[in-house]
């Protein structure tokens, strides 16, 4: 796959789960997240570096993805909806997904051999070197850009993001800015002619999850934290455990001050803006595909209910699985879980929260033979972090072997090699097998009907305006 264009990350949600995803149609391993040999090569010896000089290689090679604030005015968005389109193989497909990132759906997407279209991405923009935990100076700061970026395009939606907790090595240098197409970009909408099949199926992705966030435009808002260990109520009013950590760095401060919230709108990394929602609505009615919302509140409520999915399509199969792959964040490979027979589930962080949902999985399921835990370093022992030993006593639940997958525990959370080391390290793991046939779209919707309103999630055919415009059936197997 080619390097991205300027204007988005490789170390975001949606470049990485596109890169693992288009991986996977292709019959291929997920080897590197960077994309780069030189970069991956270069890992061990960051790895080996004191804590001071990891901590700023991490900033200066996110640096490195950024863009300059005066480049923010020219971003090209189609550029990067072309590199996204351009990664999946050309040929034609019976579904397609598109809206929220999930890295739940990537798995579910590999099963089934089909593509997604993310609605948001991350734009770093460079920064002089800055203090993370002025958020007052973060805001006022990122108003120029935030304006240049929507001059870019008015398709899109401008979420800044400002999360001192879990990104702080990376606000040294740099400002988020996660941008939201409202409108179909023509690359995706001529990439959906030409791929989608007559009578297909759009699965809309929407996470409906919300953040306080300081308004400053009809498409410009200002969100401070972000979903992680950390709570709202923390990043906006405080407590012990803010003051704890501002300490552990060498904060004066008791307690971060942002502007004040006025108004709620969709979480900048996952939430999905329903701006975008009648583009595709439209564009389905005059192709005659049919359009199914999956709605949930949760990231990883999709992962408990793709687990199930999983366990019902191999047992269809005559396939009885035993093992467990764990993902974290973008540290996935789609294609390599397929091979060994696991169970895919994908966590969203290496914080408490998602360490007590492998927990609640675990205890509601029959124990796993195996089970291979990866673990995304972001640089920062931050407010909810769970530590190693947590994470080895769940890994300890196996019945036969529970292992780290590219983990330096020694190094955790500040183990970036593990960027370059995850892949290789479960393509390594044993008995690989040949792909299974590939999960039907309507095999999926009906397991997603079944197993998904458990966890929460709707699944909602929106046939009901024409049943000529949307046929029904297994018209689109």
């Amino acid at each position: 796959m080619t390097r991205p264009p300027r204007g988005i990350a490789r170390f975001d949600s949606a470049a990485a789960m596109v890169q693992a995803l288009a991986a996977s149609l292709r019959g291929k391993a997920f080897s590197s997240l960077s994309q780069s040999p030189w970069l991956d090569a270069a890992m061990p010896a960051i790895n080996r570096l004191p804590r001071t000089g990891r901590e700023w290689a991490y900033a200066i090679g996110g640096m490195s993805e950024g863009i300059t604030a005066r480049a923010a005015r020219r971003l090209d968005i189609e550029r990067i909806a072309q590199w996204i389109t351009d990664a999946y193989p050309t040929r034609p497909y019976r579904a397609a997904f598109i809206g929220s990132s999930n890295g739940a759906l990537v798995h579910l997407a590999a099963a089934m051999g089909v593509p997604w279209l993310p609605q948001t991405f991350l734009c770093p923009v460079r920064a002089a070197p800055s203090d993370p935990d002025d958020a007052r100076q973060g805001f006022e700061a990122g108003r120029r850009i935030v304006d240049s970026l929507l001059e870019a395009d008015p398709r899109i939606a401008v979420h800044q993001m400002q999360d001192p907790n879990q990104d702080r090595l990376m606000l040294r240098t740099m400002r988020y800015f996660r941008l939201k197409h409202r409108a179909l970009p023509l690359a995706h909408r001529e990439f959906l002619l030409r791929s989608l099949a007559p009578g297909g199926t759009l699965f809309v992705i929407e996470c409906t999850r919300s953040w306080p966030v300081t308004r400053t435009g009809d498409r410009s808002l200002y969100q401070f934290g972000a979903t992680g260990g950390a709570t709202e109520d923390e990043y906006l009013r405080g407590g012990p455990r803010v003051r704890e950590y501002l300490a552990r760095y060498g904060c004066t401060r008791h307690r971060w001050e942002p502007p004040e919230p006025n108004d709620v709108a969709p979480e900048a990394e996952w939430g999905f803006d329903a701006a975008l929602h009648d583009d595709i609505v439209e564009l389905a009615q005059q192709m005659n595909w049919r359009v199914v919302e999956i709605r949930f509140r949760s990231p990883e409520s999709m992962s408990f209910a793709a687990a199930a999915i999983y366990r019902t399509w191999y047992r269809s199969l005559g396939i009885e699985a035993t093992r467990l792959v764990v993902d974290s964040f973008i540290l996935m490979d789609p294609f390599t879980t397929l091979r060994l027979r696991a169970i895919p589930l994908w966590l969203l962080f290496c914080v408490e929260p998602s360490a007590r949902a492998l927990e609640r999985f675990l205890s509601g399921t029959a124990p796993f033979d195996e089970i291979d835990l990866m673990l995304f370093s972001h640089g920062t022992e931050s407010i909810g972090l769970a530590s190693i030993a947590r994470w080895r006593a769940l890994l300890d639940r196996a019945a036969r072997a529970g292992r780290f997958v590219g983990v330096d525990t020694a190094r955790y959370p500040l183990d970036f090699a593990t960027f370059a080391r995850f892949a290789r390290a479960l393509a390594q793991a044993r008995p690989l097998h040949d792909p299974p046939p590939l999960l039907a779209p309507a095999d999926f919707e009906a397991l997603m009907h079944r197993h998904g309103r458990v966890f929460g999630i709707e699944c909602t055919e929106l046939a009901a305006q024409s049943q000529k415009q949307f046929p029904s059936g297994g018209s689109h197997r």
